[in-house]
C-alpha cells in the first residue's frame, strides 16, 4: 500500500484543486450539482471559508516519500454536541486511483476524528452503484446504515445513495486488532 501523509488545507492548494474540481469523473460532478463550474475565485473563497470553519476539518493528501499532492480528505458537518462528522475523500488524478492513497488517507483522517477531535461517529454517502467504493469503505469498517432513495439528481436521472458509518469504538477495535 502507498504511504501518505496529511497536512492542513491551505490557500496554496487552490491550483491543485482546480485540476480536478470540475472533472465529473473525479468528483461525481459536484459542479453540475451546484449548477455551474467552479472558478478559481470560487475555490479561493471555499478554501478560506473551510479553513475558518468550526464544522469542517480538511486536509491535503501528499505522498509521504515525495510530498506530491494527491487530493483532499476531511471531516465535514461536524456536529459538536453529538460528536458526529461526515467523511469525504477525493484522489485527484485517475492515475493515482486504486493505488491505496485514498485508503491510507481515510485511515489517517479516522485516527484524527476519533482521536484528537473526539468524535463518536463518522458517516459518509456513496452512490448505490459504486460497488468499488462500498467495498473499500466496508473493508475499512464502515457499515451500511440505509438507502436514501432517489437522493441525488445527476445526468438527467435520480440516483439512490447509501449512508455508511463507523463508531469510535469500532475503529479502536479494528486498530487494536491490526485489521485497519
Amino acid at each position: 500500500m502507498s504511504s501518505v501523509r496529511l497536512r492542513p488545507l491551505a490557500e496554496s492548494d487552490v491550483d491543485h484543486i482546480m485540476t480536478w474540481v470540475n472533472d465529473p469523473e473525479i468528483t461525481g460532478n459536484i459542479a453540475a450539482f451546484s449548477g455551474h463550474a467552479f472558478s478559481r475565485e470560487d475555490e479561493v473563497a471555499y478554501v478560506r471559508r473551510t479553513i475558518a470553519s468550526k464544522t469542517d476539518v480538511v486536509f491535503s493528501i501528499e505522498d509521504s516519500a515525495t510530498g506530491r499532492y494527491l487530493g483532499q480528505t476531511g471531516i465535514h458537518q461536524i456536529h459538536d454536541r453529538s460528536k458526529v462528522g461526515r467523511l469525504a475523500c477525493i484522489v485527484a488524478a485517475r492515475g493515482d486511483m486504486g493505488r491505496g492513497y485514498g485508503t491510507g488517507a481515510i485511515r489517517l483522517v479516522l485516527d484524527h476524528a476519533f482521536g484528537p477531535l473526539g468524535l463518536h461517529k463518522m458517516w459518509l454517502m456513496v452512490f448505490s452503484h459504486n460497488e468499488r467504493g462500498r467495498r473499500i469503505y466496508g473493508k475499512l469498517g464502515f457499515v451500511e446504515e440505509g438507502v436514501l432513495r432517489e437522493e441525488y439528481f445527476h445526468q438527467d436521472r435520480w440516483f439512490d445513495m447509501i449512508r455508511m458509518s463507523m463508531l469510535a469504538r469500532e475503529w479502536t477495535a479494528l486498530r487494536a486488532s491490526g485489521a485497519a
